[in-house]
């Protein structure tokens, strides 16, 4: 009876400390939150885009493992800067249509106001949200020293040629539409107009402003790995790629550190 305890102790034991043995896996975008990972074995595993957040990993081995953003999180921070370009070009642009047409209509009134005007102006608000959209999504890439610059660029110019070829019609018809808003408001009271474009044209511009900063943001601020709240006692970083990772609130008393490189971590 008491060697088939201990062979079933041995078992028991064997089994745990297969469970807890991660070395050298590829364990990207696993979810460990909530777990019982006391003394687990992480060394030289790609652990990029984990969930370790509450969990207990007391004395875990995470030697010379690679933390950080995976590529599923960087498909979609790319997708995001991609939503969040296209929102600051089109603010961008909005506030060009605006401005652009509010001073020829109080200069010059309506009398000057034609096609070829019209077409003029949609030209520039068309350059306008082509150079914002590049400038944008191409910097959320470069600022953050990602991979992708060149594709970013690509991807502008294809944006570019393709807004100009398909959406002229549409910016005309923007064009046209703030010419005769701005023409009816002067008409009724021609200071009225001017207070609300002198109120309605800086909120276009600090709000471009800030959806620029939010795609810039958006890739920069990214979390890959996460060790909220974790119990990292004892653990070791020992010779750890670790890279846009968040250890806030985590437990990290007589954590090894040793020769780990730390970039843009929250600690």
């Amino acid at each position: 009876m008491q060697s088939i305890h201990l062979n079933l102790y041995k078992l028991i034991n064997g089994a745990m400390s297969q469970s807890l043995n991660f070395v050298n896996q590829d364990l990207r975008d696993r979810s460990f939150k909530g777990k019982n990972l006391v003394g687990a074995d992480f060394s030289g595993a790609d652990i990029r885009g984990c969930n370790f957040c509450r969990s207990q990993l007391k004395a875990a081995n995470f030697s010379n493992v690679r933390a950080g953003a995976s590529q599923r999180q960087n498909l979609i921070a790319s997708m995001a800067a991609f939503v969040m370009a296209l929102m600051f070009a089109g603010t961008a642009m909005i506030a060009t249509i605006l401005l652009i047409t509010f001073v020829i209509t109080f200069i010059f009134g309506a009398a000057k106001i034609d096609r070829e005007t019209v077409y003029w102006v949609a030209i520039a608000a068309i350059i306008v949200f082509s150079v914002s959209f590049a400038i944008a999504f191409t910097a959320s890439f470069t600022f953050t020293g990602r991979k992708g610059t060149f594709i970013a660029t690509t991807i502008s110019l294809i944006i570019a040629f393709g807004f100009g070829f398909f959406g002229s019609t549409f910016t005309k018809i923007l064009v046209s539409g703030a010419f005769n808003a701005i023409i009816g408001s002067l008409r009724f009271n021609s200071f009225t107009a001017l207070l609300m474009f002198l109120a309605i044209e800086p909120l276009q511009f600090f709000g471009s402003l800030y959806l620029f900063r939010l795609t810039i943001n958006t890739s920069r601020t990214m979390i890959g790995t996460r060790f909220q709240y974790a119990n990292l006692t004892k653990a070791s970083f020992h010779k750890a790629t670790l890279v846009n990772c968040d250890f806030s609130h985590a437990i990290t008393n007589d954590v090894d550190w040793e020769q780990a490189q730390i970039s843009r971590c929250k600690l």
